[in-house]
This record gives structure tokens, sequence and C-alpha cells, in this order.
């Protein structure tokens, strides 16, 4: 499927839609994972004209919080891809899915045999054995936060949400298919960062309570997103919408493309849809 290119223009039947799904690095936020003013502003503003803004990451679901904070409303997150889901209205927590023990072992016992750095998002906080270049690069996307030094092996299993590796884009040792083959549900989100959840966890089993708790459908939901992560649920919603720097998968599954993430090219979607809307 080749998707339509959305000049300016919004689809037919956005009047249909209640739900509006935004994946957030490189989708709402820049190449510097920074979501801009300009970009909020056209949030709020399609949340005030009545459609439920629900924000989809491997983000932790605490630095995702912020940006409703920086909204000034409430809102549904899918953190973690899918592995939790929260309200911002008091931070009720409607979904969580932990790595089960078999799958976590496994998951810790690769990482250290293949010396690749391995992070475990948690509820409110990241940890990690090694100190080195994905302890420094998690903290833009996470909001500063700092991944805490630990042995992983000692973590309660509320705490093991999701799996990320940190592999060099030098690396030539067909490590990412050996990863591949050993649990095949991994998703590359970044060049360097591959990440895996609970084998039936994604972010379109994160959005199900939400729907369920709007009385919502998937008919009536846009989504938004550009990476591996986004394919579990982008073909399943009404409008699918794929960012111009997309992986070509991702474009390939969509209905839509816009503009790039450097370029603000949700804030200008949102923006005319919420004009739409009146």
């Amino acid at each position: 499927m080749m998707a339509e290119r959305l000049n300016g223009s919004l689809p037919e039947n956005i009047g249909d839609i209640e739900v509006a799904v935004f994946d957030i690095d490189g989708t709402l936020s820049d190449d510097k994972s920074r979501v801009s003013d300009r970009t909020v502003a056209a949030l709020r503003d399609l949340s005030d004209a009545g459609v439920h803004v629900v924000l989809a990451s491997g983000r932790i679901a605490p630095a995702m919080r912020k940006l409703f904070v920086r909204m000034e409303r409430d809102g549904f997150i899918i953190g973690c891809n899918g592995a939790i889901t929260v309200h911002t209205d008091h931070d009720d927590v409607i979904g969580s899915h932990p790595v089960d023990d078999d799958m976590y072992g496994s998951v810790i016992e690769f990482g250290r045999d293949e010396n690749l750095e391995t992070v475990i998002f948690g509820v409110h906080d990241l940890f990690t054995e090694d100190d080195g270049n994905a302890r420094v690069l998690l903290q833009g996307p996470n909001e500063g936060l700092v991944p805490i030094l630990t042995d992983l092996e000692t973590l309660e299993r509320e705490n093991r949400l999701k799996v990320m590796y940190y592999v060099d884009p030098d690396r030539t040792d067909g490590v990412v298919d050996r990863l591949r083959d050993r649990f095949p549900s991994t998703v590359q989100t970044l060049p360097e960062f591959y990440e895996l959840t609970h084998a039936e966890v994604d972010k379109w089993t994160g959005l199900q309570p939400i729907l369920e708790e709007l009385g919502a459908s998937p008919s009536t939901t846009l989504g938004v997103g550009d990476s591996e992560n986004d394919l579990s649920w982008l073909p399943n919603v009404g409008i699918s919408v794929a960012m111009g720097n997309a992986y070509p998968s991702v474009k390939d599954a969509c209905d839509y493309e816009i503009g790039n993430n450097d370029d603000d090219a949700v804030a200008d979607l949102a923006s005319r849809w919420a004009a739409h809307l009146g």
C-alpha cells in the first residue's frame, strides 16, 4: 500500500475520529528528542476541540507525563512500548505487563554474553549495570532521567517492563541477527537501540484498555508514528499516518504520510484538525 501524502489537507473521514494516538520520538520530537512549544500548543488545541489525546512511546511513563504537564491537560499514556498504560489524572495505572521471569533471565544472560549495554525500564525509573553510552543517550528522551546503576537480577518483577539493548552502530559481528533470532519480537527504535517487552505486549495491547475506558473503537482512532514499534498498531486504526522520516515499512503500512519530525509536521496536522473542528 502506498501512503497518500497529506499536503496541507486532512483525511476525508477525519470527522469520525474520537481518539488521536501519537508516538513521541521521531514523531512529536525532533532528532534531538525535543518537543516544540508549537507542537504542545497544537495538541492542547486538539484536546480542547474534543479529541482524546494519547501518547504512545517506548519512553518511561513519568517522562511522557511531562508532555501533558506542558499541555496543562490530562490524557492517556502508553509507555514502554505498551507494557504500561496510565491515565495522567492521579496517575492511575490501567494496564501493566512486566516481562515474565523466564524471558527476563534470558535477556539478561544474552546481554552479558554479547557484551551489550542493557537497560531495564521500570514503572518510575531506568536501571542498568553499565555506565556507558546508553546511560548518556537515554537522558534526552527521558527528560533527564539517569538510569540507576544496579544488579539487574535483583529488580522486582513490576519494574521489568521493557528491555533495551544498546548496539554500537559500527559493530559488524552479526549480533543484531543473533538478537532477532533469539527474541523475534525485538524492534529497532533508533539506529543503536533494540527493544523488547513481554512477548504478547506491544503498543496495540497498550491501547486496548484506553479504548475500553473511553467507549471508543479502533475505527474511530487516528495514529501517527515512524518506527518498528508502531507497526503493531498503526494498521489496526481507522486512520494511520506515517511521518516523512518513518521507516519504509511504516510508510507501507499506513494510509497517509505527512512531513518530517524536524519540521513540526504533527503540529501542522493537529492545528488544521483542531481548526476544522471549530
